[in-house]
């Protein structure tokens, strides 16, 4: 489809200039779950996981689901930790039945710690997504040769004697062939082995593979404690972004430290300032804002990912019979005032058809511009036609 606007137009109008360039991300986080010591909000979960493995009933296989950025991943390396250093029998010895241990913590000092952030424990493999370096970016799933490797991993003696762990993480990527090779597995898991699951989208999975799994479902995080997260790893935020980022995230410590480093506020504050007055819409800023952020890649999927998640918020909230809250102040006031000028099912379907835009435009290839431009004609009129291939 051929653009509404002309292509040449550099003419930015200065607030949403300020707003994109701002929007450069601040000082790296490390806070890969590698390296992550630290695990709140999930202490039932790991009670549960202790008290299993403490009653010599450690599950073979785990499926740990719940919402993307709360600690999943966090928690399957916690428990590779723990399970390394705990890699003795636990049978009573000369002095009697060995003191239980009480956490699932490991010191960062630990030898095990560094071994398994380095990826250098004997016993230990990660299959997660690889790296496509022809198209700069994460393969589209996780295929058959990468969960192959399990099996022979597992063939192999334990080289220290204990406990051997396989994470895959993210294995809602798994294809249709690779979750068999991974059901292979788990049919006839070797003894003192490990696998666990990552994913947010549990349904995904195979029956059989569910039903050869303990499945753990892990909630999103408490607000105040997502405040905390915050505090930790963003030190330098202040207190109203660090309150509407909070809420932002919805429990998603993951998603709140991704949009606090993209400077997602400034963003979101933008695309708000120009979707408040829908159904007008100011073609021309909304033309200058996508020609804008559509050349940097970051700021297009902050803003995607603002866009698609209004509505899907809204939707939710909609079909609960919720009022809207706010992120920023008055911004609940602004959503409500839309829901009552669109028809009931309109923000349900500007979220499914905007969703489907945005991966065409992923998949195909297209212009980023034209998917955002299309965006906003869609929270418009949900039947606005936004990319022809």
């Amino acid at each position: 489809m051929v653009s509404l606007f002309a292509d040449e137009d550099d003419d930015i109008p200065l607030d949403i200039e300020a707003d994109v360039d701002d929007a450069a991300p601040p000082e790296a986080l490390d806070v890969s779950p590698r390296t992550n010591p630290e695990l709140l909000g999930h202490e039932a979960a790991e009670k549960a996981i202790l008290a299993d493995f403490n009653a010599g009933r450690m599950p073979h296989a785990l499926i740990l689901a719940g919402p993307s950025g709360i600690g999943k991943a966090t928690f399957a390396y916690r428990i590779a930790r723990f399970l390394f250093t705990n890699g003795g029998d636990q049978d009573a010895g000369l002095f009697g039945e060995p003191e239980k241990p009480s956490t699932l913590a490991t010191p960062a000092a630990h030898p095990v710690f560094s071994r398994v952030a380095s990826g250098g424990h004997s016993d230990f493999a990660v299959i997660e997504r690889e790296y496509d370096d022809k198209k700069d970016r994460l393969k589209n799933d996780i295929s058959i040769e990468a969960v192959r490797k399990i099996h022979p991993f597992l063939q192999k003696t334990a080289a220290e004697g204990g406990w051997r762990v396989v994470i895959v993480d993210s294995a809602e990527y798994l294809n249709h062939s690779s979750q068999n090779a991974l059901l292979k597995i788990l049919e006839e898991p070797p003894k003192k082995t490990v696998l666990i699951l990552t994913t947010s989208q549990p349904g995904t999975f195979l029956p059989t593979i569910r039903s050869r799994c303990r499945m753990i479902y892990l909630d999103p995080l408490p607000e105040n404690i997502v405040g905390t997260l915050l505090e930790k790893y963003a030190p330098a935020i202040s207190p109203a972004d660090k309150m509407a980022v909070s809420r932002y995230a919805e429990g998603s410590i993951g998603c709140a430290l991704r949009f606090y480093q993209e400077k997602g506020i400034d963003l979101y504050r933008t695309i708000l300032a120009l979707i408040g007055n829908l159904p007008q819409l100011d073609v021309v800023k909304v033309h200058d804002l996508a020609d804008k952020i559509g050349r940097v890649e970051q700021s297009y999927e902050t803003a995607r990912e603002i866009m698609t998640g209004w509505c899907e918020r809204i939707a939710r909230l909609q079909a609960r019979g919720l009022a809207i809250p706010d992120i920023l102040p008055g911004d609940g006031a602004i959503f409500t005032r839309l829901t009552e000028q669109y028809p009931p099912r309109h923000f349900l379907t500007t979220w499914e058809k905007m969703s489907q835009l945005f991966l065409q435009a992923e998949y195909s290839n297209l212009d980023k511009r034209q998917a955002l431009i299309g965006a906003f004609l869609m929270l418009q009129n949900p039947d606005h036609a936004a990319i022809s291939v």
